[in-house]
């Protein structure tokens, strides 16, 4: 920034330059975005396939284990792992979805047989999204199972 003789400021060459830079980086993160957007379901498979290991390993190891504990852990990363990413590829119904299952394990070192039966529909319905995409009827379908779930 320059200053005139009126005490006015404008913007110099360089910070011109700079913007034009920012705007460029700018567009390339969109572009790459868009790129990572088409790769998307396939992240979402990976993700439910860990989500689905997860939960037999919670079904695997009696609560008050370490085993089991460690499922817990295991089960909110890929949550939280989802909900962070979805709605950045289009996907607001599974971030809609695993929010609220993120928080119901939270903390958690153990998860009872109800919450595993959720995140048992929860695996289904981000298997079917990442299959066939997002639509009305998955979307009416993560809201209905996010109504079903205890407070956390």
């Amino acid at each position: 920034m320059i200053a005139d003789q009126e005490g006015q400021t404008a913007l110099a060459e360089d910070d011109l330059e700079l913007d034009d830079e920012l705007l460029a980086a700018i567009a390339a993160a969109e572009a790459a975005i868009g790129e990572m957007a088409e790769d998307y379901p396939s992240m979402l498979t990976q993700d439910a396939d860990l989500l689905k290991a997860a939960i037999a390993r919670l079904r695997l190891h009696a609560p008050g284990t370490d085993e089991h504990a460690a499922a817990c852990v295991d089960t909110f990363g890929v949550l939280h792992d989802i909900k962070g990413q979805a709605a950045s590829f289009g996907y607001e119904a599974a971030t809609a979805l695993c929010d609220p299952l993120c928080e119901c394990v939270r903390g958690k070192r153990e998860v009872d047989p109800q919450m595993m039966d959720y995140l048992d529909a929860a695996f289904e319905l981000l298997t079917h999204m990442a299959v066939h995409g997002v639509s009305p009827e998955s979307d009416e379908a993560a809201h209905a199972l996010v109504k079903q779930l205890p407070a956390a």
